[in-house]
């Protein structure tokens, strides 16, 4: 006999919502994890009867709620956990490196976005370094074998590897395989006996690719694991008493909290980053990228001045300083600095800026960011079609589509899902019917990542 959820009764009511608004918002949340879920208001009638949802919802339903009472609530609060159930908390107190572990065996399990949670705002208040963040010594009992300095070459070799790959192919390619790396090498090397030198060498190759590890999730559409995995990059960075990739973390987690449109987290999370930045040794392009994404996210708030404000900035910091040599994770170059121009000119409302600097962002962009050449090709796309330029849109849609079979990502496949929507009710025009049967051979099944 089920007894009747009186906890979520109670939430509802507090939060004004009928059961069908629910049902829609939980529905808008699951898309930020990576899933596709058809709720309606007799599912969650189910729920107020007793009836115990499967993971992710649980998580997702007190996310829901949390937005919207502005305060954080736990599955357990609304009535929904399950002990039976396998949860993966997200302990802040906890090891980053049992964090690594963890997150590599929900990707392994093939369960990330079913165990993985929800894309979490109240997580999202970070402080600026060092801001309640003094470096915490961590207590590891050594194990293995010593940590020498050709295990450190071999991470910073993987390292590389690992971002041309997501540059080429799209975090989807290899998101898997880093997280496992993660887990089962650099973990361990750092739980080795090992000089301080030597191992501070190490955490720092483990920061960075903790968080190239995030934005690999992130292009692949699993946003709850990235934030995760963000996490876990901060904690590394404090650690090693980092604070120009905290910093650099800080500036990827806005991008991340702007794309899915949260402004306000972005606009916090981008100006503690240029806090944390304050008075530490960071090159002018790392603090170009910071004023670019902090130009972004104002523009997105409504704040023209403050954002045309700190893109000038950026743009006097990326002309003096030098150019880096070497990848680098969220690496700042003249084409970043106009897709962040482009960003803030259309956000203003001047959209033929916005589709100027796009266009010189895509001419200046590295040859092997292919990736974010193509996204940059089907954004242009959106922009020229907001402008009524059908044959210009087609265009940018051809190269976009040139790109696309060889990217695993679910941004990019997303991309040519909403761009194939757009061009339909064009499909008169010759140009675009041939676009249209083009995308359509080339376009894959969405990923099987439905609840029911």
């Amino acid at each position: 006999m089920r007894t009747a959820n009186s906890s979520l009764q109670q939430l509802l009511g507090e939060a004004n919502w009928t059961q069908d608004l629910l049902a829609r918002q939980v529905n808008a949340l699951a898309r930020e994890v990576g899933l596709t879920i058809r709720l309606d208001r007799r599912t969650v009638s189910h729920w107020l009867a007793g009836r115990k949802p499967r993971a992710p919802l649980p998580d997702l339903i007190a996310e829901a709620l949390s937005r919207r009472l502005g305060r954080p609530l736990t599955a357990e609060r609304v009535g929904l956990s399950d002990p039976q159930e396998e949860r993966f908390g997200r302990d802040r107190d906890l090891d980053p490196l049992e964090t690594l572990r963890q997150l590599s065996k929900l990707t392994e399990a093939g369960r990330e976005s079913e165990l993985g949670g929800a894309y979490c705002l109240g997580e999202l208040a970070v402080p600026g370094w060092p801001a309640g963040l003094p470096p915490r010594p961590v207590a590891r009992p050594a194990t293995g074998a010593r940590l020498e300095p050709v295990h450190v070459s071999a991470a910073e070799a993987m390292a590389a590897l690992f971002a041309d790959a997501d540059a080429v192919f799209g975090g989807g390619h290899a998101r898997a395989a880093l997280g496992r790396y993660l887990a089962y090498d650099i973990a361990p090397r750092l739980r080795a006996p090992g000089a301080r030198r030597i191992r501070d060498r190490m955490l720092a190759v483990a920061t960075e690719l903790t968080h190239l590890c995030a934005l690999m999730c992130f292009d692949d559409e699993q946003h709850a694991l990235a934030q995760r995995y963000f996490a876990a990059a901060l904690a590394l960075a404090v650690e090693n008493e980092n604070p120009a990739e905290y910093a650099a973390i800080l500036r990827s987690m806005s991008a991340q909290a702007h794309a899915l449109g949260h402004p306000v987290p972005a606009l916090s999370l981008a100006r503690a980053a240029i806090e944390s930045a304050e008075g530490r040794v960071l090159s002018d392009h790392q603090r170009a990228g910071l004023h670019g994404q902090f130009a972004v996210a104002a523009a997105a708030h409504g704040d023209g001045p403050a954002a045309l404000a700190a893109l000038e900035r950026a743009d006097v910091l990326l002309r003096t300083g030098r150019i880096p040599r070497g990848a680098a994770v969220a690496a700042y170059h003249p084409a970043a600095h106009a897709h962040h121009a482009a960003a803030v000119h259309t956000l203003l409302g001047d959209l033929p800026a916005g589709i100027k600097m796009l266009s010189e962002s895509i001419r200046r962009r590295p040859a092997h960011e292919r990736r974010t050449r193509a996204m940059a090709h089907a954004l242009l796309a959106g922009m020229h079609l907001d402008q009524g330029h059908l044959d210009e849109s087609v265009a940018a849609c051809h190269a976009f589509i040139d790109a696309y079979p060889d990217l695993r990502s679910a941004r990019a496949h997303t991309a040519l899902r909403t761009l194939q929507a757009r061009l339909r009710p064009h499909s008169a025009h010759h140009s675009a019917r041939q676009l249209l049967a083009r995308a359509a051979a080339i376009s894959r099944p969405a990923r099987p990542h439905a609840v029911i």
